[in-house]
C-alpha cells in the first residue's frame, strides 16, 4: 500500500473543502490555473533563478537571471508588473549578507504514522551571526501591511511549521522563517473612452482671425489666418495670436482648442506609458508592494502545530473510510469563482457534485 504524502498545499485544501480535496487528491483532477496563480508561478520561478545564481556566486547576474523568466507570462502588462517587482526586490534585499545553502530543496519526514513533505524555496545562513533560516516567498493580491490579518495568520500557519520541521530533518538548525511577500499590482491598462461617451471642453475661438470665445456668437473657431491687402493683391497671413490654430492661447501660450475631459482618453495606454506609471507608484511607496518578516516557532508551539496536522489528516482518513467527502458551499464561491461547475469542465461529474 502506498503511503499518502501530505504537503502544506494538500493540507490547506483539506481544511478549505473536503470535497475539493477529494477531487484534487483522490481523483487527481487538475483545476485550470487563473491568471493570478500563473503570475505567482512565474514569479516564483524567477526568484528561484535569482537564488540559484546567487548560490553560484554570480551576484551581478542575479537580476538578469530572474528577468529572463518573466517572458513566460502571456500578458505584456503582467510582464511589466512582475519585472518591476523583481527589480524592486533586488534593490531592496539584494545586498543581504547571506550564504545560500539550498534552493528548492525537497524534504520528507514521518509524523507519527503519516508522511509529510514539501519543497522549501531556499535555506540561507546570515553571515553576520551564522543563523540559518528557511526562506519563503509569496505573491499575493491582498493587503499585506505589517501587523495586518495577512501576518497574524502566520502565527499558526502550518506551512511555516512544516518547513521548519522539514529543514530540521535535513540537518539544519533553523532559527525561523524569513517570509517575503510581493504584492501583485492591481493596476490595469487605461483604455480609450468609447466615442459615444466622450465629453469635450468647449474651447475658445481666436477673435483676431474671426473666431469667438463665447457670448452671443457662441464658440467659433477662427480661420487661423486673416486677409491683408497689398495693393491689388489679397494675401492670407497666418494668425500669430493663435499660431494658426484658430483657438485663443491661454496664459501659458497653449491654444485652447476643445479637448477631452481630464478623466477621459482618446487612445489606449501603451505598455511603455503603463510601465512608467506603475514604476512611479512602486517607487513612491515600496512598503506597499514588498514586505519581509521573520516568523519563529517557539519550542512549546511546534508540538501543538504537529497535533493540528495529525488531527487534520485524521479527518481525511475518516472521509476515506466512510467514502464521504462533504461539500463546503462557502469554498465553492471562493474568489468569486466556482472551479468545478456541474457538468462543464468534467461532464462525468455532473451527478457527483
Amino acid at each position: 500500500m502506498t503511503t499518502e504524502l501530505y504537503t502544506a498545499s494538500r493540507l490547506r485544501v483539506l481544511r478549505q473543502c473536503l470535497r475539493l480535496h477529494y477531487y484534487r487528491y483522490e481523483l487527481g483532477l487538475a483545476m485550470p490555473q487563473s491568471d493570478e496563480a500563473r503570475f505567482g508561478t512565474v514569479g516564483h520561478a524567477a526568484l528561484e533563478a535569482y537564488l540559484r545564481t546567487w548560490q553560484a556566486g554570480e551576484l551581478d547576474a542575479r537580476l538578469d537571471a530572474a528577468l529572463t523568466i518573466v517572458d513566460q507570462l502571456d500578458s505584456e502588462f503582467d510582464r511589466v508588473k512582475l519585472r518591476l517587482l523583481l527589480v524592486a526586490y533586488h534593490e531592496r534585499w539584494g545586498a543581504e549578507d547571506w550564504d545560500i545553502l539550498a534552493v528548492e530543496v525537497e524534504f520528507r519526514y514521518q509524523l507519527g504514522e503519516h508522511l509529510l513533505g514539501g519543497k522549501i524555496d531556499a535555506i540561507i545562513r546570515q553571515r553576520t551571526d551564522g543563523r540559518v533560516y528557511v526562506l519563503e516567498h509569496k505573491f499575493t493580491g491582498v493587503e499585506t501591511s505589517l501587523g495586518g490579518a495577512y501576518w497574524e495568520k502566520l502565527t499558526i500557519d502550518t506551512q511555516v511549521s512544516i518547513y521548519i520541521d522539514g529543514a530540521t530533518m535535513l540537518g539544519y538548525e533553523v532559527a525561523g522563517c524569513i517570509y517575503d511577500v510581493l504584492k501583485r499590482p492591481g493596476h490595469e491598462q487605461l483604455l480609450a473612452t468609447p466615442p459615444d461617451r466622450r465629453e469635450y471642453t468647449k474651447g475658445k475661438g481666436c477673435r483676431r482671425c474671426g473666431g469667438s470665445a463665447g457670448g452671443k456668437d457662441g464658440i467659433v473657431q477662427g480661420r487661423g489666418s486673416y486677409s491683408v491687402v497689398f495693393g491689388a493683391e489679397v494675401k492670407e497671413v497666418p494668425c500669430g495670436e493663435c499660431d494658426g490654430t484658430g483657438w485663443k492661447k491661454n496664459k501659458d501660450g497653449v491654444p485652447e482648442a476643445p479637448r477631452l475631459h481630464a478623466n477621459q482618453r482618446d487612445s489606449d495606454e501603451t505598455v511603455e506609458v503603463f510601465e512608467e506609471r506603475l514604476l512611479g507608484v512602486i517607487a513612491e511607496s515600496p512598503d506597499s508592494w514588498l514586505q519581509r518578516s521573520v516568523v519563529v516557532r517557539l519550542e512549546h508551539e511546534l508540538p501543538a502545530m504537529r497535533n493540528d496536522l495529525v488531527d487534520t489528516i485524521a479527518i481525511a482518513e475518516l472521509c476515506t473510510t466512510r467514502e464521504a467527502w462533504p461539500r463546503n458551499g462557502d469554498a465553492c464561491a471562493r474568489f468569486d469563482e466556482i472551479r468545478f461547475p456541474r457538468g462543464r469542465a468534467h461532464p462525468e461529474l455532473a451527478t457527483a457534485i
